[in-house]
């Protein structure tokens, strides 16, 4: 697969900072998920996103933010055949990891892995964005339930038996003869036969995967992950909802969801799923931190990561601040990340400084660290004068030797970041010596993070614990919450005893707040994807024609803009050609895509769209069908 250098940068999503360790995980993953989805073209296999890969990508168009891994299902059939014949399908450095091929793995699912040992080869480097280990990609299989009540009591009877032996034998490593009468009962009511003398955990969990697989996709009413609807009966879904799939963007890619993803997603995790919630420990997260750790025990290889030094705390005696026309220079690595410095340069502004901009080189390093070029940055100085009108923009990298009498940059990391650099001059060592003041403002800042959120605070040191964190004279937040979380993750890094250096060394700086519009009239968003039509039919044509007829009689107060998911028109016309020809005679056309920003509120499915007007604090509403 081919990513932008930009996909691997660090980001601010939903609030939540991806580091770019993340992303060249999440890169690694896609790879895995490109190579899988070819083989199922070309042999005719249908798979779906399954659980945060299916949430992801209705409500992120791509990975939750805080998550790691991906997850797919396939139907039974589907699932056997490509499982048991990876090799077929995949190239040679992929296997499978499930009970048969390795008698400890407990789950009864199975894991395609890119490589069985750590890789350093430069094919291998390359494809899997620079990470040496293996990453994985977790296949869950569907089974069917019939409407005959009789025969799957019978059925969920003998899979309790089954899975209550299995589970103990794996659990406590049991031994044959302490469940000779266990093993007894299963043959009387499974009518088979049992080898003692073979294998007996993997025959069972054989046996239990054929008493899951009894019913064929024609005979079903419903499709289940088998071991989620026993006991609870309440994890199963018409056999229609997943009949079809659509393709719907994920990252830079697509991925097949099931037609009826919305009523999916609201058993699996609620009627509310739309609102984000970080939840989740974090013992195994992320993943790759325990392969970093292998790395150094047994290769010697220490990922590029600065060490707390005290030396770096110590700084010449501060002097007094600077008089009026005193110079300040702006240091920007990145145009988006001036965003962060601008109100501050506004306030140096208003203290009489005399406030340049300098927007140095980027340097894109290669994921695999073959190769490093410099960024191609197009904006327009006008860009970093809005609101500066008195500031002026220089791109002469020797302002720094000028000696100006306070520098503000936002890159922390100096030589240890393995995806963006910048010349040595911009380092934090070199600043420091080149002006009496030396400022960080973060080029990505979370600005809510609560104590309790394990994950962010388990990705804290990777941009917190850098070097100019250190050596800077202050560093410039824009919430008191975020000021704990740093105090706290520096406090780790160096010891309880800096906790005052920490305190005093960072700042808060609260952005002004936006006059929210109170009058006039307002514009809404309203979005249709393909989930409610294949759920419901022509209700939701109803449903549409209902809401448009409430906007035209609120005509004088409000603005629509009509946006459809991609292919709408396309999957309707393939996947249900007489519910096509209904929506089309409505005479519906889809607007273009609004910028969220001129958007006062949001109506319809949910969407990824619902999710960015969450995170800018507009109202949403989630269309409702039955209603």
């Amino acid at each position: 697969m081919i990513f932008p250098h930009s996909f691997y940068e660090d980001e601010i999503r939903c609030d939540f900072l991806v580091p770019s360790m993340m992303k060249r995980t999440w890169a690694a993953q896609m790879e895995i998920l490109a190579d899988l989805d070819s083989a199922c073209a070309q042999n005719g296999m249908q798979y779906f996103a399954e659980w945060g890969t299916l949430l992801g990508t209705v409500r992120h168009c791509g990975f939750i933010p805080w998550d790691d891994d991906m997850d797919i299902c396939m139907k039974r059939k589907d699932y056997n055949a490509f499982t048991r014949n990876v090799s077929a399908y995949l190239p040679e450095n992929y296997s499978i990891v499930n009970y048969r091929s390795n008698r400890d793995f407990k789950q009864m699912l199975s894991r395609i892995v890119s490589s069985d040992h750590y890789r350093f080869d430069t094919e291998y480097m390359h494809k899997y964005s620079g990470l040496p280990f293996a990453m994985g990609l977790d296949i869950f299989p569907l089974d069917f339930v019939s409407d005959d009540e009789e025969y799957e009591r019978d059925r969920e009877e003998r899979a309790t038996l089954v899975f209550g032996v299995v589970n103990d034998m794996a659990k406590y490593d049991l031994a044959v003869a302490e469940v000779e009468k266990d093993l007894v009962e299963i043959e009387k009511e499974c009518r088979t036969k049992i080898d003692r003398s073979s294998d007996v955990l993997t025959q069972l969990r054989e046996l239990l995967e054929k008493i899951f697989a009894e019913v064929d996709e024609k005979d079903a009413k419903y499709i289940t992950l088998y071991p989620l609807w026993m006991g609870a009966h309440t994890y199963r879904f018409p056999v229609e909802y997943y009949s079809n799939s659509i393709r719907m963007k994920f990252e830079n890619t697509t991925i097949p969801v099931p037609v009826c993803y919305d009523a999916v997603l609201r058993l699996k995790y609620g009627s509310s799923y739309m609102t984000p919630i970080r939840s989740g420990g974090a013992h195994e997260y992320p993943y790759y931190e325990k392969h970093v750790q292998v790395l150094k025990d047994h290769f010697g290889f220490e990922w590029p990561a600065y060490k707390f030094s005290e030396r770096d705390l110590v700084r010449p005696e501060k002097k007094d601040d600077p008089k009026e026309g005193a110079t300040c220079l702006f240091i920007t690595y990145d145009a988006k990340a001036f965003e962060g410095m601008r109100s501050l340069a506004g306030s140096y502004i208003d203290r009489g400084y005399k406030v340049r901009i300098l927007p140095v080189t980027k340097y894109d390093i290669a994921p695999d660290m073959t190769g490093i070029t410099p960024a191609s940055d197009t904006v327009p100085d006008e860009y970093y004068l809005e609101g500066l009108s008195v500031a002026e923009v220089t791109h002469d990298p020797d302002e720094i030797r000028r000696h100006p009498d306070v520098i503000v940059t936002n890159y922390p990391y100096d030589e240890y970041n393995l995806i963006t650099a910048v010349d040595k001059a911009f380092y934090s060592r070199s600043l420091r010596t080149c002006t009496d003041r030396l400022i960080y403002v973060p080029a990505f800042e979370a600005r809510c993070q609560k104590a309790d959120d394990e994950r962010a605070r388990k990705l804290m040191p990777q941009y917190v614990c850098t070097p100019l964190v250190m050596l800077c004279d202050k560093l410039i937040l824009h919430s008191n919450e975020m000021k704990e979380r740093y105090v706290e993750c520096l406090c780790s890094f160096s010891g309880e005893g800096y906790r005052s250096v920490w305190e005093d060394k960072i700042s808060v700086i609260e952005d002004a707040k936006e006059e929210k519009k109170t009058a006039g009239k307002k514009t809404i968003m309203f979005y249709v994807g393909l989930a409610s039509l294949a759920q419901y039919g022509n209700r939701t044509i109803e449903k549409i024609n209902s809401v448009f007829s409430v906007f035209e009689d609120n005509k004088e107060k409000v603005e629509v803009k009509y946006v459809t998911a991609d292919h709408l028109e396309d999957d309707l016309r393939t996947l249900y050609p007489q519910l096509y020809e209904q929506y089309r005679s409505c005479g519906l056309r889809s607007d273009d895509t609004p910028d969220i920003s001129e958007i006062d509120a949001y109506y319809g499915e949910p969407s990824h769209f619902a999710t960015d007007m969450l995170s800018a604090g507009k109202p949403v509403m989630i269309m409702n069908v039955e209603c």
